[in-house]
């Protein structure tokens, strides 16, 4: 498993050219270069540790960031607070959303420790005359670059696109790069990984060739391109190592990580400052599911009558919510659970990025596009209702009720898991969706704002977003 360590190789990477160009002063606190570096395994090793790392610490990856702002901005998630409110509100400014630039910037990290590797391709060729050793290791690479990519282009549309370290001036002010070659390269990087990755995680939460598989279905279906979603979603279904786990709970039991429906997670262990924080981020002062069985800060909750989308008997409800009685003011969520955790900063719970079951509902998804609501596409979101206790969707819907079905059944499943708002953006529902929830709406929100940072003392050719 990897760990959040091996700083000194992080900051050697950003010395060495930060992709997001942000004029950051760092020191160095050892000899490393890129002479010496590269020179055995445990120097690869060490690199490829150093991409994890900045969408695995608070706070722009997974943990509080992405979810604070990719919740809110959907119909999934509100705060009372004045620094996530202005989300729930749609009242960002490029200026005011600190939380979208430290989801540009933990991306750009990780992308430039991702070009590190891959620059060095002939001194990692070098150090084993296997040349699956060296695939392996950069497919790994190149499967933390898709995924950064990925969440980049969905949210900010076109980007700069930068494939290898910065190394000159010339090269630090570059424009942004259309979202088609965006996304071509995403699916470069996914199918290279598909290709070189083993079946089976070299260590547990590094990339599998399934999980570049998956990815590749998700990426498809948001390009609308149906047809190949659903070869690839349909090669894991049959061939992956996947399933469904009997009980709901059981996907997110801090004891029973890594389990069969992960797909691929971000990993933490339970140690001060190594350790998972989303429990006291999401979780009320009365939820005592956090370390030492105390409470929650409360810094996001449930949007009010969220909870009365599901059907009482769904099986989901008692892990979602934190405190499912009914007839509370204020619901929280409740998939992050460690008592047992250290600190704060120290559960150790893993971020669930990607699993099975929503796999299957891409599957229901890609299916209904291709050959519209089949017994295939029937079969796949089944599966996914009986888990919950519910009964099979409805028979003899046409294709846009069961479009419609498959995408509230995804908002049901994966409440919280950062798809709701890339769901409704790709399915072209996200403006309806958002006026109706009670926001006012401009077309400017389609994307989020470059941010103000970036544009001011960074990179002299980036334009903003329409609106902003």
């Amino acid at each position: 498993m990897f760990k959040m360590k091996n700083i000194s190789c992080f900051l050697l990477i950003v010395i060495a050219g930060i992709t997001s160009c942000n004029k950051l002063n760092e020191t160095a606190y050892s000899q490393i270069t890129t002479d010496n570096f590269f020179t055995t395994k445990n120097d690869v090793d060490a690199a490829l540790t150093a991409m994890y790392r900045p969408i695995q610490q608070c706070c722009g990856g997974y943990e509080q960031s992405a979810n604070f702002v990719l919740n809110a901005t959907s119909d999934e998630g509100t705060s009372s607070n004045s620094t996530w409110g202005q989300y729930d509100n749609l009242t960002y400014t490029p200026g005011s959303s600190g939380d979208v630039h430290d989801i540009w910037v933990a991306n750009y990290q990780s992308i430039s420790s991702a070009n590190y590797v891959l620059d060095n391709e002939k001194k990692i060729a070098s150090l084993d005359p296997d040349p699956t050793y060296a695939m392996a290791k950069l497919a790994e690479a190149r499967f933390i670059r898709g995924m950064d990519y990925f969440e980049l282009v969905q949210m900010f549309g076109d980007v700069p696109l930068r494939t290898t370290l910065t190394s000159r001036a010339d090269q630090v002010d570059i424009p942004r790069t259309s979202a088609d070659s965006v996304y071509a390269q995403i699916i470069a990087d996914f199918t290279y990984a598909e290709a070189n990755l083993p079946v089976a995680a070299s260590a547990t939460g590094h990339p599998t060739k399934f999980a570049a598989t998956s990815f590749l279905a998700k990426v498809y279906l948001t390009m609308k391109d149906y047809q190949n979603a659903l070869t690839k979603s349909e090669d894991v279904r049959d061939n992956g190592p996947y399933g469904l786990l009997p009980n709901f709970a059981d996907i997110f039991d801090v004891d029973n990580k890594d389990n069969k429906e992960v797909i691929f997670d971000i990993q933490y262990i339970r140690q001060d400052g190594q350790g998972m924080r989303m429990e006291y981020l999401v979780l009320g002062p009365d939820n005592l599911f956090a370390a030492g069985a105390t409470g929650g800060w409360g810094l996001s909750n449930v949007e009010n009558g969220v909870i009365n989308h599901y059907n009482p008997v769904d099986s989901r409800i008692a892990t979602t919510f934190a405190d499912p009685s009914p007839g509370l003011t204020t619901y929280y969520i409740g998939k992050w659970r460690d008592v047992k955790g250290v600190s704060a900063d120290g559960h150790g719970n893993n971020y669930i990025v990607y699993r099975y079951a929503d796999l299957l509902l891409e599957v229901a998804e890609a299916e209904n596009e291709v050959n519209g609501p089949t017994i295939v596409a029937y079969n796949s979101i089944n599966t996914v209702r009986t888990r919950a206790n519910l009964p099979g969707l409805t028979t003899g819907l046409t294709q846009d009720q069961f479009r419609d079905s498959v995408l509230w059944e995804r908002h049901l499943e994966l409440n919280w898991e950062e798809w709701r708002w890339f769901d409704l953006k790709r399915t072209g529902k996200l403006k309806e969706t958002l006026i109706a929830d009670g926001k006012t709406w401009n077309d400017r929100y389609l994307l989020f704002p470059i941010p103000q940072s970036e544009i001011d003392a960074s990179n002299k050719k980036i334009v903003q977003n329409p609106g902003y």
